[in-house]
């Protein structure tokens, strides 16, 4: 796999084991399983790895509800509008690969080096994926930088329509009701994301709107005030409308 040999240069660079199998030697350990790379916590016993072709991402591409989701109205997809999407947070991947595959071009933005070579194996096997060729032709990548320095230096031509932010909370605290992946993240993560300078600089760079990932009962970032919000279950999204679609 071509990001394998990545993998194993990042991991000498992080001073971390790069293995084939998982050892309880190591508390964190990048492995190269089967044809995948995945991030392992000995501590935790548990394990991450993005995968685009199968599991829970491949059956919300097949089976999530299109358009209608949440996510989908929040960024502003209708009918014919498909915006440019800066996902400034991007994590593991999950929502910039939903926007993707509903037909928006998706630029990913990570500062971990780590999540970055996960999202870039995944990438990589997905691409052989004739269903999924539509998503590479319109563009779907991610770089390794601070979102902030990104932002900072965008050209004005760059600008996204709409950049989206999910950001970590510094009160997180790790706990059994906190998923053992999120609590893996939090370690890649050892600050919070500075969420109100994220969203601060957003406002000031997307064409369109910005929209902010919330728990459903959390507050605004710096109590800023969205122009509407959609809300499920257990999220809440926050849209700060620059211009009307």
């Amino acid at each position: 796999m071509q990001y394998q040999s990545e993998a194993r240069k990042l991991a000498q660079t992080l001073h971390l084991p790069f293995l084939t199998h998982k050892t309880r030697e190591y508390d964190l350990q990048l492995c190269y399983l089967e044809n995948y790379i995945e991030l392992f916590s000995s501590e935790l016993n548990s394990a991450i790895h993005i995968d685009f072709c199968a599991g829970k991402l491949a059956h919300r591409h097949q089976y999530g509800g299109g358009r209608g989701q949440a996510i989908a109205r929040a960024a502003g997809l209708k009918q014919g509008k498909s915006p440019t999407v800066l996902d400034a947070t991007a994590g593991l991947a999950a929502d910039a690969f939903i926007l993707a595959t509903l037909g928006c071009p998706v630029t990913m933005l990570e500062r971990s080096p780590i999540l970055t070579t996960l999202i870039n194996d995944a990438i990589d096997r997905a691409q052989h994926e004739k269903s999924l060729g539509k998503v590479f032709q319109r563009g779907f990548c991610v770089h390794n930088i601070d979102a902030f320095d990104y932002m900072q230096q965008l050209p004005e031509k760059n600008r996204p329509d709409v950049i989206y932010l999910d950001p970590m909370y510094p009160e997180r605290k790790k706990s059994a009701r906190v998923k053992k992946a999120m609590q893996i993240l939090q370690q890649l993560h050892s600050s919070d994301d500075n969420a109100e300078t994220l969203l601060a600089t957003s406002l000031h760079k997307a064409r369109k709107r910005v929209v902010v990932k919330r728990p459903v009962h959390a507050p605004a970032i710096a109590n800023n005030k969205p122009s509407t919000s959609i809300k499920t279950k257990k999220t809440r999204f926050d849209i700060y409308v620059i211009e009307k679609l």
